[in-house]
C-alpha cells in the first residue's frame, strides 16, 4: 500500500495534533482538583505581602 502525504495532509494531521495537546491542556486546567490553586492565587493580590515574607518588594 503506497501512501502519499501531501500538504493537505501533513497540514490536516498538523491541525488534529494541535486541536488536540489544546484539548488536553483545557482539560487539564478546568480540572476541578485545580480549583483551590485557582482560588488561592485569584486572592494573592489582595493579601498583606508581610504574610508572605518570600515575595519580592
Amino acid at each position: 500500500m503506497n501512501i502519499v502525504f501531501n500538504m493537505g495532509i501533513v497540514r490536516g494531521l498538523l491541525t488534529l495534533v494541535l486541536f488536540l495537546a489544546f484539548m488536553t491542556l483545557w482539560a487539564w486546567a478546568w480540572n476541578k482538583n485545580r480549583q483551590h490553586d485557582f482560588e488561592r492565587m485569584a486572592r494573592l493580590p489582595l493579601e498583606d505581602q508581610d504574610t508572605h515574607p518570600e515575595a519580592p518588594r
